[in-house]
Order: structure tokens, then sequence, then C-alpha cells
């Protein structure tokens, strides 16, 4: 008996010493568990749980002078499973597919134990709404905007683009990408015991939205000059067509067209499209550049309105070289004369009584060989050699606008000088940045080129040019037109001397002519067909966008004698 006692209290000791055994190992991963992998686990659990989310700003829009919408942005979404915590596998495909969605796999084992499965891209806000209305478990969605162009290829090259991250590229949405893109917000979400999504805090969209910017670009005359441009591109098969349209009392730009343009919500094929002509093209004016020669001329007294040129019956020979006009005057011509015609003859017979260094000065003065400082990228200053380095030819050929380059903006900037009386301004496309911030409530005075009565001189000689010359192509109903025809000979690529065939037509113009409202520059590069000249090609495209703004505009008429 005593000894199958001793063999019990062994036994119950064992059983005693193995519960404490156990026991103690539980308490040990316990104290393990709790303490010293309590961060670890709480930031797994945290991971599981709560998330960090960006908010992404709303980019802001970009809108015209009369509060047009051009460019906005958009909510898409991805639409992404999760796996793990889908309850009908089935159902949820079956609604996703019933939205345009399909899933390849066949059942949840094919997600290969992930918890994170994209299914669809760049799904719009209606389609969301009708899946998150199902309210399945499994099923979640990630927004972010995207960049919509309203009027596809409609004033592309000003606009620019953006990159798929909502960054600008080119034009407004690069120059002013700051602006635009707005502050990004962190908001927190936490899945509930259900596997659904609770937000931390509704995020105040007025805070992770951009500045909008309204351009000085108005919708309806860029659609003019786009339209009739497009039409002169395409009937003379162009190599590029230009159009700027400006108010010359502001210096604003109310219409800028360049082809050929590209769509900005498309992939761009020929990154060479995405050059703006009308900034960054430099080429020959030809006769269009007349006005600078005759203005600095009558500014610096070396002719007036009595002086007379003897035309040479069209040629003229110097250094070897023979200037020719297309329309030969016999005898002697009068100033007004010879700018209606457009001689060449006469031009240079007028840069001589100027001389290199006056001429030199007077160019530059009109903003030539000069960045204008227009708000968009890619701007180039032109071509002008100096003057140590011209030789015998160069000052007569530049007065006829042969042997300079220029660029479209610089040409209708120093136009626009003469319509303003004389005085150069700063030409811009934005108008206002945001609600309170005030670009351009005020034109900016770069310089005076000329007096008054010089600017007022040259306006009448433009008057007559359109009245009674070169320019009566560019003549519109109801209204007086000044402005200048140019022809450009431009250089063969090949040989490296001008060509018998390639030209640059061009008009520049202003309505009314003697208190001029807007100012417009039309180049036709290159045009094919049985006339290469500014009169039939360029001034007929001005004369159709001159009338149809002016109507638009609801500019009185002037013009009495139509």
């Amino acid at each position: 008996m005593i000894k199958n006692s001793k063999k019990t209290i062994n036994r119950k000791t064992a059983l005693a010493l193995m519960t404490l055994a156990v026991f103690f190992l539980l308490f040990a991963k316990l104290v393990y568990v709790q303490i010293l992998l309590h961060d670890k686990i709480s930031q797994s659990v945290s991971k599981m749980v709560n998330r960090e989310n960006i908010e992404l700003p709303k980019r802001g829009d970009i809108v015209d002078s009369c509060n047009n919408t051009l460019v906005t942005s958009i909510k898409q979404y991805t639409v992404f499973l999760d796996p793990k915590i889908i309850e009908d596998f089935n159902k949820v495909k079956s609604i996703l597919f019933e939205n345009g969605i399909k899933i390849k796999e066949g059942k949840i084992s094919d997600f290969n134990n992930t918890s994170y499965v994209p299914v669809a891209f760049n799904i719009d806000s209606n389609i969301v709404d009708k899946i998150k209305n199902k309210k399945l478990r499994g099923i979640g969605f990630e927004s972010k905007y995207a960049r919509r162009y309203c009027e596809g290829r409609f004033l592309s090259h000003i606009l620019g683009i953006t990159d798929c991250d909502g960054n600008g590229l080119e034009g407004i949405e690069k120059l002013y990408n700051e602006s635009l893109s707005g502050n990004s917000v962190i908001t927190k979400t936490h899945r509930d015991g259900h596997g659904y999504i609770i937000r931390d805090k509704l995020v105040d969209q007025s805070k992770v939205c951009g500045q909008d910017i309204k351009l000085s670009i108005d919708r309806n005359i860029q659609f003019i000059a786009e339209q009739e441009l497009k039409n002169a591109f395409k009937k003379y098969k162009a190599k590029k067509a230009v159009c700027i349209v400006q108010d010359p009392q502001k210096g604003s730009i109310l219409a800028m067209a360049s082809l050929p343009d590209f769509d900005p919500s498309d992939k761009i094929k020929d990154i060479t499209a995405l050059r703006n002509s009308a900034i960054s093209d430099v080429y020959e004016p030809g006769s269009t550049f007349k006005i600078v020669t005759i203005a600095a001329a009558l500014e610096m007294g070396k002719v007036n309105f009595s002086s007379t040129f003897d035309l040479e019956n069209g040629k003229l020979k110097i250094a070897g070289h023979t200037i020719r006009d297309d329309h030969k005057l016999e005898g002697r011509a009068s100033l007004s004369r010879v700018m209606e015609m457009s001689s060449n003859v006469g031009a240079a017979k007028i840069a001589e009584k100027l001389g290199k260094e006056d001429f030199y000065e007077y160019i530059r003065k009109f903003g030539f060989y000069s960045m204008t400082g227009i708000d968009l990228t890619g701007e180039v200053k032109g071509i002008l050699m100096d003057t140590k380095n011209w030789n015998n030819l160069t000052l007569p050929t530049i007065s006829f606008g042969q042997g300079i380059g220029v660029t479209a903006i610089q040409m209708v900037n120093a136009f626009s000088a003469i319509a303003n009386d004389g005085v150069l301004l700063k030409p811009y496309v934005v108008q206002e940045i945001g609600k309170s911030e005030s670009k351009n409530e005020n034109k900016k005075e770069i310089r005076r080129v000329v007096s008054v009565e010089t600017a007022r001189a040259v306006k009448k000689l433009l008057k007559n040019t359109v009245d009674l010359g070169t320019g009566k192509s560019a003549k519109i109903d109801g209204y007086t037109v000044g402005g200048k025809t140019g022809t450009a000979q431009k250089v063969d690529p090949t040989t490296k001397t001008y060509s018998t065939k390639y030209y640059a037509a061009s008009f520049c113009g202003m309505v009314p002519a003697m208190n001029p409202k807007f100012v417009i520059l039309v180049i036709v590069d290159e045009p094919k067909g049985s006339s290469y000249y500014a009169a039939s090609v360029a001034s007929p495209v001005f004369a159709n966008i001159a009338k149809r703004t002016a109507e638009y505009l609801g500019i009185e008429k002037d013009d009495i004698a139509n």
C-alpha cells in the first residue's frame, strides 16, 4: 500500500511539474509576443487596417478670355480586387462584366494569394458609382485626375500637353505648371472588420486644387483664325502656316494658330508637330519689313511725303548684283507709291539715306533680334548680323526683308507698335492666374519706337497700300484696312542660294486702318499652285479673318465707300 501511495504522489508531482512547465512556456511566449514583438505586430496590423493616401490635386482649368473652359481635369479610376476578402467571386465577376470590365481568371485560386489585383484602368465615375452601389466586398477603387482638352486640336500649341503624371511638358501647361498643379494632401483610411474602407476625414477639395489660368485668347476669334488658316493650308498644300491676332492697344494675343498642329489627348507621333511656329520658327519677312525701313526714315527726317525716288525702271545694280521690282515703275515715285507698289528699289534707296548704324538701331527698337517676352515656351530671337559684318548688299536687302530672320510674333508686335501710335508693348496670352492674383491688368510698355506723328504717317501709307496698291485683295466691306504684303524667297537648303520655287507668302494688317482695334499676321509657307504671291495667297486669308473678327467684336464700320 505504501508503495502504491508513493507512485501516486510521484505521478501527481510529475503532472504538476508538467503543467507548470507548459504554463511557464505559454507565459514566456506571451511575454515574447506582447512585449518583444509588440512594435512589429502593431506595425503589421496597422498596415493591414490603416493606410495613408496622397490625395493628388485637381489640376487647375485653363479658360479663355470669356471664361469658356478649354482644358479641365476629370477623375478616372483604377478598379482593383482583393481576392482574400471576396465572398462571392462569381457575383463580383458578373457585376464587373455588366459594367464593361472583363476578368480572365476563372476562380479565386487563380490569383496566387495576392491581395491587390488591378483589373481596369481609366474608368469614369459613372461606372464606379454603379459598381459601388452593389456594395460587394473585395472591390476597391483608386482615383487620379486625367487632363481633358475640351476641343481636341483647338489651340494646341498654346495650351500644350502634360505627361501621364499630370506635369506640364509644353505650352501654358509647362510654363505655369506650378500654379496649375496645386498641393497634395495626405489622408488616412481604415479597414473595418468586414473589409470596408472608412475615411478618417473628408478632404477639402479647394486645398488640393491648382489655380485656374485665364487666357487673353478669345475662343471665337481663335476658331475663326484656325478655320480660315486650315482652309488655306489645305488649298495651297503648304508646308506650314501661321496666324496671330493681337490687340495693339493692350499687347494681348486674341488668337494664335500654327499648322501643322496636334491633338493633346492623343499620343504624339511626330514630335516636330509640338513646335509652335508662331514663336519658334525664323523666316525672312520680305516686304512686310518695309514698314521698319520707312518708319525709321520718317522718324529721322530722311524722307517725307514730298520725297520722290527714281526707281530705275525696276532694276538697281549694287555690288555686282541686281535688285528687282515685281511691279516696274517708270520715272520718279512718291514715298506712298513706293509702299503701295512694294518697290524693293525704293526701299533700298531709303535705307541708303538712313545708313547701316541708324537702320540697325531702329530694327532693334522695333523688337527684332530680341525676345518679345511672350509668356509661352520656345521663343527665339531671330537672326541679325552685327553691322561690322555687313557687306555692300546687307543694308539694301534687309530694307525689303531679305537677309534678316524674324519670328511671326516679332512681326505682328512691330505692326502693333505702329497701330498703337508708336509704342511697343509686351505681348501676352495669360490674363489672370487664380481668383485673386492678376497677371496682366495693365498693358506693359517696352518702349516708344517712333513718334505719334510718324506712326500715323505709316498707318496712312499702309491704308494706301490696301486701297491703291498690292494689298487690294485684303480689303473688306465696311472697314478701312491698312497692311502690307510680303512675298519672300526662301533659301534652297541644297544650293544654299535663294530659290526660284520656294516662297513664304505673308500679309500683316490692321483694322480699322487709322484707329486699329486688332492686328492680324498671316503666313503661308511654301504654297503650291498657280501663284505664290502674297496678294493672291495670304491677303485673302487675312481679309476673311479680319471681316469675321470685326463683325464678331461689333466694331463700328468706318469705310463709307463700301
